[in-house]
C-alpha cells in the first residue's frame, strides 16, 4: 500500500508465414470479433498477432489477470508491426504499422500483409496471441481481447501455417461465445488511465503517481481520482467555505465511487504538522462521483486536506 499528498469484423484467420517472412492475415468463415455487447467491430479496428515475453508454464494465467495496458505491451512481442510491408497499402483499407479490420468485402473484414518474419525472430512453435482493440489507435480504446488456441503457433523456416477463430479458442480477456469472440471493457486502473493520457510508449517518473506534468499543483494520481487531464491545468475539485450562522467552515471534495485501486481521504490538523482523519458525509451523487462535506467545529482552528491512495483491488 502506498499514499501520495460492425457489422463483421474478424471471422477467421489465416497466417502464412515462410522464410521470406510474408504474414498475411485474412478473415473466412468462423467467429466474429465483437464488442463485450455482441455488436460486431467497426472497420479500422487493430488487429496485433505475435506472442508474449512470458514464462509458457504461467503465461496464460498472467495474461488473463493482468488488466494493465502498459504492463501488456511490454510483455508483447509482435509479428513485424513496423517492418516495411506491415499495415502498408498492401492491406486492404489499412494504414500504419498494424493490421486492422477492412470493409472487404462487408465491413469488418480483414485483410493484411506483414513482412520480414523468420525463424530466429519467432522460434518455431511459439504460441501465437491475436490482440484485438475496438479502436484504430490502441490508445483510444474502450475494450480489448487476447486470444489464443493450442494449435496457433510460429511456423518452421521455409514453413507456413493457418491459425482460425473457427478452432478451440481460448479467451484470455474477452469471451469466447459460440459464434463470436467478444471483448471486454479496459478495466478502471491507474495503469490504463495513464495508457490513454501519455501514451503507451509513455514511461519514466513523468507517469508516476507523484508526478504532476503540467504544473497546476495536482499530482497524477489526484488528476487520475478526480477526472482531470494530466496535460492541462485543471481547478481543484476541493473547496473551503467559511464559517456561517456560528457553524464550522465547511470542506468539500468529490470521491470517486468506480476506481478500485484509489482512495480519496480528507484530513484535519490544527497545526499543519499532524493531520488525522476528518469525518465526512455525502451531499450529492452524480456519475461516477459523490461529493463529501467535512465541517470544522465552529471554535477551533481546523484545516483541511486530501491525500490521495493507491491501493491493490
Amino acid at each position: 500500500m502506498k499514499g501520495f499528498s460492425h457489422l463483421l469484423c474478424l471471422a477467421s484467420l489465416a497466417v502464412t508465414v515462410a522464410h521470406a517472412g510474408t504474414v498475411t492475415l485474412t478473415s473466412s468463415g468462423g467467429r466474429q470479433f465483437t464488442d463485450s455487447k455482441g455488436k460486431a467491430l467497426p472497420a479500422g479496428c487493430t488487429i496485433r498477432v505475435g506472442t508474449f515475453t512470458l514464462p509458457e508454464a504461467t503465461r496464460d494465467q498472467t495474461l488473463s489477470t493482468t488488466t494493465d495496458l502498459n504492463q501488456l505491451k511490454a510483455w508483447f512481442k509482435p509479428l513485424a508491426e513496423g517492418i516495411t510491408g506491415a499495415g502498408s497499402a498492401v492491406q486492404a483499407a489499412g494504414a500504419g504499422t498494424m493490421l486492422r479490420t477492412n470493409d472487404f468485402p462487408t465491413s469488418g473484414e480483414v485483410f493484411g500483409t506483414v513482412s520480414e518474419i523468420n525463424s530466429a525472430y519467432m522460434p518455431t512453435g511459439t504460441k501465437l496471441y491475436v490482440w484485438v482493440f475496438d479502436a484504430a489507435d490502441i490508445q483510444q480504446a474502450t475494450q480489448t481481447g487476447i486470444f489464443t488456441a493450442s494449435t496457433w503457433t510460429a511456423p518452421p523456416a521455409l514453413g507456413a501455417t493457418a491459425i482460425s477463430t473457427g478452432a478451440t479458442v481460448q479467451a484470455l480477456q474477452g469471451e469466447t461465445m459460440v459464434n463470436a469472440l467478444r471483448l471486454a471493457p479496459v478495466a478502471a486502473s491507474y495503469g490504463n488511465w495513464s495508457w490513454k493520457k501519455f501514451g503507451p510508449g509513455a514511461s519514466g517518473a513523468g507517469v508516476g503517481f507523484s508526478a504532476d506534468t503540467d504544473g497546476d499543483g495536482l499530482q497524477n494520481l489526484a488528476e487520475y481520482a478526480w477526472g482531470l487531464n494530466p496535460s492541462s491545468r485543471d481547478a481543484s475539485p476541493a473547496s473551503l467555505a467559511g464559517t456561517a450562522n456560528g457553524t464550522g467552515a465547511t470542506f468539500t471534495f468529490k470521491n470517486p465511487r468506480a476506481l478500485p485501486d484509489v482512495e480519496v481521504i480528507a484530513e484535519c490538523s490544527s497545526d499543519l504538522k499532524t493531520w488525522s482523519l476528518a469525518a465526512s458525509t455525502v451531499i450529492a451523487t452524480e456519475g461516477d462521483y459523490e461529493t463529501r462535506r467535512c465541517v470544522a467545529p465552529a471554535d477551533a482552528r481546523c484545516f483541511f486536506r486530501v491525500r490521495f491512495q493507491s491501493i491493490t483491488p
